[in-house]
C-alpha cells in the first residue's frame, strides 16, 4: 500500500464528453480544514475579530450528511473524547450538473486530540453504494451528492462520519496570492500550460499552484503524484499562514483569512463554537498529519471499466482500528 494520498474522481460510471481545457477549475476537497483550525490556534490571541469573521463567512449546508441507516457512534476511551471523522471532498460541478466528486479523503482525529490521519480514497475504488449496488465510489456523488458519498463511506468503514467539508480550490488559491506565494519541495519535474516546475524547492503563486496541483499526465505516478502535490501545497499554506512573518503583518494575515472562509462549505453541525473548541483541543497536533491511502490491490477491470480493487481484508482491520480509536496501530502496519 502506497503512503502517498490519491486524488480522486475524474471518471463517471458512464462516459462523458471530453472536457475543455478552459473549463472552470475543479473543486478540490483537501485537508484545508486543518489550515483554518491551526490558524485559529495560532492567532486567536492576535486577530480574534478576523478569525471570527472568517468563521462567519463559511457556508453551512444541512444537506451534506445522511439522515438514516447510520452506524452506531464510536464510544470514547476513558479520559478522552470520542474520535472524529471528517469527510473532505470536492466536485466537478457546473451549473445544474451536479458533476462528480473529484477528491475524497477521510480526516481522522483521535479521541485524545493528539494525532490526526489523512486517508485518501482512490477515485476508482469499486465499492457498494447504498441503493445502487457496485460502482466506482465517485458515482455516489453523481447519484446522491455529498450525503450519499458520506453514506457510502459509513457503510464501507463501519463508523459514522461526523462532519463534511467541501472546498473550492479555485478560491483557495486566492489565499496563496494573498500570502505572496508559497514554497514547496517539488518531487518530480514537469511542465504544462506554460508553467515549468523543476525538481526541488520552488515558489508558487496562485495560478502556478493551481496548475501544479492539477497536473497528473506528466507525472510518472499519475493521480498518486497529483494528490501528493495537493498535500504539499496545503501544508505549505499552513506553514506560511502560521509563520512569524505573516502573523506580524496584520494586513497580510487579514487578507489571507478573508479569502479562506468563503471557500468552505461544511455541514450545519460544524458551528463556529464547534470549530473553535476543536482547534483548542488540537493544539498539540501542530499540523503534523500522518497520510496514507485506503488499502487497495491496485488497478483492475470490471466489465469495460478500469477500477481500483479494494483490499477488503485490510479494510476490515481499518474498520476495527476506527471503531477502537486505534488508528495508530493500523498506520504502523500499513501506513
Amino acid at each position: 500500500m502506497s503512503e502517498e494520498p490519491i486524488s480522486l474522481f475524474d471518471e463517471e460510471p458512464e462516459p462523458r464528453p471530453k472536457r475543455r481545457r478552459n473549463r472552470r477549475p475543479l473543486l478540490i476537497g483537501l485537508s484545508v480544514l486543518t489550515v483554518l483550525i491551526l490558524a485559529i490556534v495560532g492567532v486567536a490571541g492576535y486577530y480574534g475579530k478576523s478569525m471570527l469573521d472568517a468563521l462567519d463567512s463559511i457556508n453551512r449546508d444541512p444537506s451534506l450528511m445522511p439522515t438514516t441507516n447510520r452506524p452506531e457512534p464510536v464510544q470514547p476511551r476513558p479520559g478522552t473524547a470520542a474520535p472524529l471523522n471528517f469527510v473532505l471532498m470536492g466536485s466537478d460541478s457546473r451549473g445544474s450538473d451536479r458533476g462528480r466528486s473529484d477528491v475524497l479523503q477521510l480526516l481522522h482525529i483521535s479521541g485524545d486530540r493528539k494525532s490526526a490521519y489523512l486517508m485518501s480514497i482512490p477515485r476508482d475504488s469499486w465499492v457498494d453504494i447504498p441503493g445502487h449496488g457496485k460502482a466506482k465510489v465517485n458515482a455516489a456523488y453523481s447519484w446522491g451528492g455529498p450525503a450519499l458519498t458520506v453514506a457510502t463511506l459509513e457503510q464501507m468503514l463501519g463508523v459514522p462520519m461526523d462532519h463534511t467539508v467541501i472546498i473550492d480550490f479555485e478560491g483557495f488559491i486566492k489565499v496563496i496570492d494573498a500570502l505572496g506565494g508559497v514554497t514547496v519541495n517539488n518531487r518530480t519535474a514537469s511542465s504544462s500550460a506554460g508553467f515549468d516546475f523543476p525538481k526541488g524547492e520552488i515558489t508558487l503563486t496562485g495560478d502556478a499552484a493551481l496548475q501544479f496541483v492539477r497536473e497528473r499526465k506528466n507525472l510518472p505516478d499519475g493521480d498518486f503524484g497529483r494528490a501528493q502535490r495537493q498535500r504539499d501545497v496545503i501544508l505549505a499554506v499552513v506553514k506560511k499562514l502560521a509563520s512569524k512573518g505573516v502573523l506580524a503583518n496584520p494586513g497580510l494575515f487579514n487578507a489571507a483569512l478573508a479569502e479562506l472562509g468563503p471557500n468552505f462549505t461544511v455541514d450545519d453541525a460544524l458551528t463556529n463554537t464547534a470549530m473553535v473548541t476543536l482547534a483548542l483541543e488540537m493544539k498539540d497536533v501542530t499540523g503534523d498529519i500522518s497520510s496514507m491511502v485506503m488499502p487497495n490491490l491496485g488497478p483492475g477491470r470490471e466489465g469495460t471499466q478500469s477500477i481500483v480493487k479494494v483490499d477488503w481484508d485490510a479494510v476490515a482491520e481499518l474498520q476495527t482500528a476506527l471503531r477502537n480509536d486505534d488508528l495508530a496501530s493500523f498506520y504502523a502496519k500499513h501506513g
